[in-house]
């Protein structure tokens, strides 16, 4: 049994750290093959699950009951702590129903459980890639580049986990069965609303852009966030802004197939760019990153922002034999 349990736990972190379709395919038919492979693969991501659950929490507080659902202050289903459960595992579909059951006590259901019981969908983008993808319950998800979700449409919820990149939301009212978007650890809950989540390197960018939601990190209260805000997430903190009505566009213009830059630095707006090119944009000069820059760009026509650049910022654009572009000041050369 250890070498079963080593083995899920091998393919899990394989799969999760790639998130690339031959990983997960391959874990999935291993999980296939016995009914034991399918619990120790649904125990191992439980298991990880928990474990970075935990490491939100401040010490004093890890002995505490989990937590498995947020709820807007006006919303009859308060939070429940989740008791001990030990399931009896009858048959091939006893085991899945007990997995399922064990995998809720930390909050989310098990993909792979789901996935056996054939009721998680994924959804990925390429790089440079954007996708609308309609729900069952008439909710839409618009993905950005590089970007995955699982989705798990239930009788009693729906749940929904951005596994990387960026989505916006656009929910179908259903009050009988919450929509709840896990991002990195960050739930964000909505009833019927549209919602954009942001998977940043060091922190979750949630934009609200009509109705409300409820947001819950690690050990933080539940804030509400209104349409026309902001919220950055990290470690159980949620820091709250208003954004005017430009700002909103900006940050939703890559549906449209554009990006939009007003007065952000060279810097962003490489970083920007480069999550939509196979090869990057590099900037060779440290003196011209803060160069603050803005204008409306195609994603698929980075070398007009380059061009533009060129013409009116007094940079010089140096082709790599790689593809990449290198920036530079144009003084001196």
């Amino acid at each position: 049994m250890q070498a079963i349990e080593a083995e899920a736990a091998r393919l899990y972190l394989k799969a999760r750290a790639s998130d690339a379709p031959e990983d997960w395919n391959d874990a999935y038919a291993w999980v296939a093959l016995d009914p034991a492979h399918g619990f120790a693969f649904a125990k191992a991501e439980a298991g990880w699950e928990l474990t970075e659950r935990l490491n939100e929490l401040p010490a004093s507080q890890r002995g505490e009951p989990v937590k498995s659902a947020i709820a807007l202050p006006d919303d009859p289903a308060p939070e429940e702590p989740v008791a001990e459960i030990r399931p009896r595992l009858v048959g091939r579909r006893g085991l899945l129903i007990g997995l399922a059951t064990a995998a809720a006590t930390v909050g989310v259901a098990s993909t792979v459980t789901l996935r056996l019981l054939g009721t998680v969908d994924h959804y990925r983008t390429a790089l440079g890639e954007t996708r609308t993808v309609q729900l069952a319950d008439g909710s839409r998800i618009h993905l950005n580049t590089n970007s995955s979700v699982e989705v798990a449409l239930r009788d009693d919820i729906r749940q929904i986990t951005l596994l990387k990149g960026e989505a916006q939301f656009d929910v179908a009212h259903d009050k009988k069965r919450p929509f709840i978007v896990n991002a990195d650890g960050t739930l964000v809950r909505a009833v019927g609303t549209m919602f954009n989540v942001r998977l940043r390197a060091d922190v979750t960018e949630l934009t609200v852009i009509e109705g409300i939601v409820a947001v819950r990190n690690g050990d933080s209260a539940v804030r509400r966030i209104e349409s026309g805000r902001s919220a950055a997430v990290r470690s159980g903190s949620i820091a709250v802004t208003h954004l005017e009505p430009a700002k909103i566009r900006q940050r939703t213009a890559w549906q449209a197939g554009m990006v939009e830059f007003e007065g952000d630095t060279l810097a962003q707006a490489v970083e920007e760019f480069n999550r939509y090119r196979p090869t990057p944009l590099v900037i060779g000069d440290p003196a011209i990153a803060s160069l603050r820059v803005g204008g409306a760009f195609r994603l698929d026509r980075s070398q007009d922002f380059v061009d533009a650049l060129e013409s009116g910022f007094g940079i010089r654009a140096v082709p790599g034999s790689d593809n990449s572009i290198i920036l530079v000041s144009a003084e001196g050369s």
